[in-house]
């Protein structure tokens, strides 16, 4: 499996005790692009008195199929049980986490010369959607500066 792109882990925290619909059909549609492949995923649940469950991914519906994919391609288990704690130390009570554990496979060819190359990723950083609206806003209302 040395022939990966970037992979990823995303952590997702919604009120309630599962992920909205539309966001798990978000997800299996980015897959279906081939813009990502799920290698993992991992379901938590923290209820409002502080317990902390782990939900399998066949358990929730809407998930089915891409559990049944997972087993099939023998991913599950790389976010594991001993995640659920530090997990379960970010959330909210009363919130659910989704962790993705993504290939980017838009990057995969990108990823195989930088490694066969003898290159190495240094750092990646992700710039939350806030902080672009913020700037775009703020740049929106700066004065032209040094135009004619």
């Amino acid at each position: 499996m040395s022939e990966l792109g970037p992979v990823d882990l995303i952590i997702l925290s919604f009120p309630g005790v599962r992920p909205p619909d539309a966001v798990l059909r978000g997800i299996e549609e980015v897959e279906r692009r081939n813009d990502v492949r799920i290698l993992d995923a991992l379901v938590v649940t923290k209820e409002e008195n502080g317990e902390v469950e782990r939900v399998e991914l066949s358990d929730i519906e809407d998930l089915r199929d891409a559990a049944a994919d997972l087993v099939a391609r023998s991913m599950l288990g790389l976010v594991g049980i001993e995640d659920v704690d530090e997990i379960a130390a970010l959330m909210d009570v009363g919130t659910t986490v989704l962790a993705l554990l993504v290939e980017n496979v838009w990057a995969r060819e990108l990823a195989t010369a930088v490694r066969r190359h003898d290159g190495r990723l240094v750092a990646t950083v992700r710039i939350p959607h806030e902080q672009i609206t913020e700037a775009e806003a703020d740049l929106a209302a700066a004065p032209d500066a040094g135009m004619p």
